[in-house]
């Protein structure tokens, strides 16, 4: 039968009257257009946004935006293109003008071939789309030009370029307050979300601590308040919602882990974040997860010990720790071979900007390479648990071989020892390969400034526990002092090259504290 018989024969009436003709303008402002209003163009600000509130955009800025904001994604697809096809970069550095700043961000932070659209990473890979989308002089907007500014500016040594970065985070701050306390729906929620990840990428690069204490942990707090209550089953509905809100969740179990803070969010209201198809990630962030809990009970039973007390609240701990070790052991061991690493020996490169990494009294010994960035970054929160747990359980035995009093754990401290030594050899290893491997995907990458920034500031997830534990802790027999010096030259090759200028092994060492992980003790 044909397919128009079975349309239903009745319709619409026909009209009967003429219809009235009225002239449609095509000068109204723009939010008036995408909603099919009569615009009276008043202007600075037309009578239907100023009743409704919201930002009248006129199609003269506008266009000038988008023209912008294409010849930033035109020239950001030519670099990626370049990248692919091994043809030397035109990255045209340093002239301050504001398309050269984002088209540079947009190289920098979400273009580069090595950042494919999975679920931890993907919300890099949407920065463009992300800017264009937001309103001229929105929340969305500032956050991003301030951030765009800052990256640039550390990164050439810009100090007007700073200046202005600074003067648009200060405006995204108190635009982001405000907008708190407003009630959100889906396109607000993932404008506050993505402001709150870019304004703490800022401070990553522009702060010169370690920031656990700052302006970094109160942002993620907030994300995370709003995380709960937007809710898990709307957020897994809505992939622009989702790939922010992944970030988020795990940014707040970094902090944990870092801090001995404690988590503000249960587990059951974002567990379904976890499971994008994918059992062994889903392991990997409850093992996690459930550590950074840990270190909350920890920290507080080790402010609180006193000499020759009960030890057996610490000895529960202890027991903790120990499980979640040998589970997390387990994980490494079960991934699926996708998602594994492979480890070669570490070759010289005749690369002159990575020559500080190399030429040093110790170095890494192996390369890693991974399938992709996001298990990069799996194994790199792998090593920073286990590098904790290890070193809060090497402090706590030594409050254990000093009790008086029982039950005591059984440790080995020979073999804790191995296993913090190898944790942050790898640790190392992994933020060493990240520039050796990229060198080898073409000559584009001689030069330091073909070199995206997103991956060293990745590092940072990393670098500070692994420089504050190699800063405190004493290893039988085993010399530290070089590794030590390779993790100093990092933090400068960071610096130099990237911009990043967030030091990372700033806090002093006090050798009489009662905490393992210095980080847990500063805050």
């Amino acid at each position: 039968m044909d397919c128009q018989q079975s349309l239903p024969c009745k319709g619409a009436p026909y009209p009967t009257k003429p219809r009235r003709h009225y002239p449609r303008s095509r000068s109204g402002c723009l939010v008036c257009r995408a909603k099919r209003k009569k615009c009276n163009e008043a202007k600075p600000v037309c009578g239907n946004c100023s009743r409704t509130a919201q930002t009248c955009v006129w199609p003269g800025e506008d266009e000038h935006k988008k023209e912008q904001v294409q010849s930033c994604s035109d020239n950001s697809s030519d670099v990626n293109s370049d990248i692919k096809t091994g043809s030397p970069l035109n990255l045209n550095t340093p002239d301050s003008s504001q398309t050269q700043i984002l088209e540079r961000f947009f190289f920098d932070w979400s273009t580069h071939a090595d950042i494919p659209s999975e679920h931890t990473v993907s919300w890099y890979s949407s920065l463009p789309q992300i800017y264009f989308n937001s309103r001229p002089d929105s929340l969305l907007h500032k956050s991003v030009n301030a951030l765009a500014s800052a990256s640039y500016g550390q990164r050439f040594n810009s100090n007007q370029t700073l200046r202005d970065a600074a003067k648009l985070y200060g405006e995204a701050i108190r635009m982001l307050k405000d907008t708190m306390l407003g009630m959100f729906d889906s396109s607000q929620y993932c404008e506050v979300m993505s402001s709150i990840m870019l304004l703490g990428i800022y401070e990553g690069l522009v702060d010169q601590s370690v920031a656990l204490e700052g302006s970094w942990v109160s942002h993620i707090s907030g994300g995370c308040t709003l995380l709960n209550l937007r809710g898990q089953d709307k957020i897994i509905e809505c992939p622009a919602e989702y790939e922010v809100s992944i970030l988020i969740f795990m940014q707040m179990i970094h902090i944990g882990l870092v801090t001995g803070q404690g988590l503000s969010i249960s587990w059951a209201s974002v567990k379904e974040l976890c499971l994008p198809r994918l059992p062994y990630f889903y392991a990997h962030t409850q093992l996690i997860y459930q550590s950074a809990r840990l270190c909350m009970e920890w920290r507080t039973a080790l402010l609180t010990y006193e000499t020759d007390q009960d030890i057996t609240q610490l000895s529960a701990i202890t027991s903790q720790a120990l499980t979640l070790d040998k589970e997390l052991e387990e994980w490494a061991t079960s991934v699926p071979p996708s998602s594994t690493y492979a480890v070669e020996s570490m070759t010289d490169t005749e690369v002159e900007w990575l020559q500080p990494l190399l030429n040093t009294s110790w170095r890494p010994h192996n390369s890693h390479t991974y399938s992709s960035l996001t298990n990069q970054i799996l194994w790199r929160f792998y090593w920073m648990v286990r590098t904790i747990l290890n070193q809060a359980l090497l402090f706590t035995n030594g409050i254990f071989e000093q009790s008086k009093v029982g039950p005591k754990p059984i440790l080995c401290q020979a073999e804790i020892e191995s296993r913090l030594l190898s944790f942050t050899d790898r640790l190392c290893e992994s933020c060493l390969s990240t520039f050796i491997n990229i060198v080898k995907q073409g000559p584009q990458y001689c030069r330091a400034e073909g070199i995206p920034s997103v991956l060293g500031y990745l590092t940072l997830q990393v670098f500070p526990t692994l420089a504050l534990c190699l800063e405190q802790v004493n290893l039988a027999g085993v010399d530290l002092s070089g590794r030590k010096e390779w993790v100093a030259s990092m933090r400068h090759f960071l610096r130099v090259n990237l911009g990043i200028a967030k030091g990372p092994t700033v806090i002093p060492i006090s050798p009489n504290s009662n905490i393992p992980v210095q980080i847990w003790g500063n805050l």
